[in-house]
């Protein structure tokens, strides 16, 4: 079986003229096509038009991870606030003179 050569002008109109219609195997029957091949060159031409995703900067990425590092940081110092507060809480008291808030507020900064 001899292969057919389609010219890229020919696959471009298919790939529109199927997007405008609603039965695509009508359409194939009238350019003389196989269905299948119009949604291959639909793919093809998706995939072709679809831009390609930009690699980060390195600036950026340096940038972000710094700003992650950050953000775990704090994510750290407030679960340490937090267990203070229950200890704090809890006490009868007298933990409270030995370790004013003050103090404690000054020693995590």
């Amino acid at each position: 079986m001899k292969k057919r050569y389609y010219s890229p002008e020919l696959k471009e109109q298919a790939v529109r003229l199927s997007y405008q219609r609603e039965n695509i195997k009508e359409l194939a029957d009238e350019l003389g096509i196989e269905v299948q091949r119009i949604y291959k060159w639909r793919k093809a031409a998706k995939t072709a038009t679809l831009p390609k995703p930009e690699k980060p900067i390195p600036d950026d990425t340096l940038e972000l991870k710094r700003i992650r590092n950050a953000l775990k940081e704090k994510e750290l110092e407030l679960e340490i606030l937090k267990k203070a507060v229950h200890i704090f809480s809890k006490s009868d008291g007298k933990s409270m003179d030995l370790y004013p808030i003050e103090r404690l507020c000054r020693f995590l900064k």
